[in-house]
């Protein structure tokens, strides 16, 4: 589950994102005195007609609380989040439009575990989380040392973000 610090950096990120892609947007409209200049894009090209949240979507994907049910909203690209005990009552929330954003499993969580003590160097660090049975002697380890810590949160973030591109791809 995505620790507070997380959640607060990927909103800022959010915003961010959004308040580049309005100046690019504003730009680009007011520009028809002359050549409207290069903007950057903001999001990949793709089949999509939408632009997507990145940032909450990683959020989504990684929640494992239980507690909430994540949806994509295709139109817009932002995420509803409804709490489980209110999904039967929210029938509006239907495909095509809102697709329901798919969640990590323990094997993939394993394998993540699995494949970052793979890529540490050879160090005593290494050795400890790769002895590591299940998720909580592998936060333990961590904790121990903040800088692998930090390099976990990177390279799980990374991870997290390929699956959901690749889910993106679906459709």
């Amino acid at each position: 589950m995505p620790t507070l610090m997380q959640k607060i950096r990927l909103v800022i990120r959010g915003w961010q994102r959004r308040r580049e892609q309005s100046d690019n947007e504003f730009v680009t409209r007011n520009a028809s005195w002359g050549a409207a200049p290069a903007v950057a894009p903001t999001a990949r090209t793709s089949s999509r007609t939408f632009v997507v949240d990145t940032e909450g979507l990683t959020v989504a994907y990684l929640d494992d609380s239980g507690q909430l049910a994540h949806f994509l909203d295709t139109d817009s690209g932002d995420i509803v989040d409804l709490r489980v005990t209110d999904l039967r009552a929210s029938p509006h929330l239907q495909e095509p439009r809102y697709r329901r954003v798919p969640s990590r499993s323990e094997a993939a969580e394993h394998e993540d575990r699995r494949a970052f003590a793979a890529s540490l160097g050879t160090s005593p660090a290494r050795d400890v989380l790769a002895r590591c049975v299940d998720a909580e002697s592998f936060r333990r380890a961590l904790a121990a040392d903040r800088t692998i810590e930090r390099a976990w949160y990177i390279f799980r973030n990374d991870r997290a973000i390929a699956a959901i591109e690749a889910w993106l791809e679906t459709f």
